[in-house]
C-alpha cells in the first residue's frame, strides 16, 4: 500500500495544476481560517470518497484477475505504466485525457460550473464528489494500482491512500491561495517522477515476487561436518 500513498504524493502537484482553480473557486471565507479548514476538508472528503467507490469496483476486477491467475501480470503492467509515466511525465497525460474522455466528462464539468456559480452552503463536499470523476491521468494510474489488489476492500483502501497523498498540498493551496510560491512548484516537479518511479518499482516487485527466499532456495544450506 506504500505505492498508493507515494502515487498520491507524486500526483499532488498535478492536482494543484488541474484542480487548484476549483479549490480556489470554492466559497471559502478569507477571514475565518477554521471555516476554510472545515470546507476544505469537506471537499477532499468528497473527492476521496469518489476515489474509494471507484476503488471498490476495480478491486472487484482485481479479485476476478486473481481467480483467473492473472494478478501478477496486472501488477507488472501497472508498475510498468507508472515507470512509463515517470519517464514521459510531460506528455503521456495530455494524450490520455484528450478526445473522447474529455467529451464524456463534459456533463460533470457543467454540473461543477453550476455549483461554483451558485456557491450554496455545503457545496464543498458535492464539488469534491464530482471532481473525483473528472478525467485525470494520475487517477487512472491509481486505478491501475487498485486493480492489483485482491478484493474490493483493498481496492478502496488503495484509492483512499492515494487520495490522502494528494491532500496535503491541495489543502496548503486552499489556505495560502494564489501566494503558493513558484519555487515550491518547481521542487515538486523534480520530485514527482521520482515518486512515480518508486511506486512503479513497488508494484513490479509485488508482481515479480522478488523475495529473498528465492535466492535462499537456490543456494544449498551449508552442513557442518563433525570430526
Amino acid at each position: 500500500m506504500y505505492a498508493a500513498f507515494l502515487l498520491g504524493l507524486a500526483g499532488s502537484l498535478h492536482c494543484v495544476g488541474m484542480c487548484g482553480p476549483i479549490v480556489l473557486a470554492l466559497p471559502l471565507p478569507a477571514a475565518a481560517r477554521r471555516q476554510v479548514a472545515i470546507q476544505s476538508l469537506a471537499y477532499h472528503a468528497g473527492r476521496i470518497l469518489t476515489y474509494m467507490l471507484l476503488g471498490l469496483g476495480f478491486g472487484l476486477l482485481g479479485k476476478g484477475l486473481l481467480v483467473a491467475g492473472m494478478q501478477q501480470i496486472a501488477s507488472i503492467v501497472a508498475g510498468a505504466l507508472m515507470l512509463f509515466a515517470a519517464i514521459f511525465i510531460t506528455r503521456w497525460e495530455r494524450w490520455l485525457v484528450s478526445g473522447s474522455l474529455a467529451a464524456l466528462a463534459r456533463p460533470v464539468q457543467n454540473k461543477l460550473g453550476r455549483l461554483l456559480r451558485i456557491r450554496p452552503n455545503g457545496a464543498s463536499f458535492t464539488v469534491g464528489l464530482l471532481n473525483g470523476l473528472l478525467p485525470c491521468g494520475m487517477v487512472y494510474l491509481a486505478l491501475a494500482g487498485a486493480i492489483t489488489r485482491t478484493d474490493a476492500y483493498h481496492g478502496a483502501l488503495f484509492m483512499a491512500l492515494f487520495g490522502l497523498g494528494t491532500a496535503p498540498l491541495m489543502i496548503g493551496v486552499s489556505v495560502v491561495g494564489h501566494t503558493f510560491k513558484k519555487e515550491i512548484k518547481q521542487r515538486f516537479r523534480v520530485v514527482q517522477p521520482v515518486l512515480l518511479a518508486i511506486a512503479g518499482v513497488l508494484l513490479l516487485v509485488r508482481g515479480l515476487h522478488l523475495d529473498l527466499s528465492l535466492f535462499e532456495s537456490a543456494v544449498p544450506p551449508a552442513n557442518m561436518d563433525c570430526h
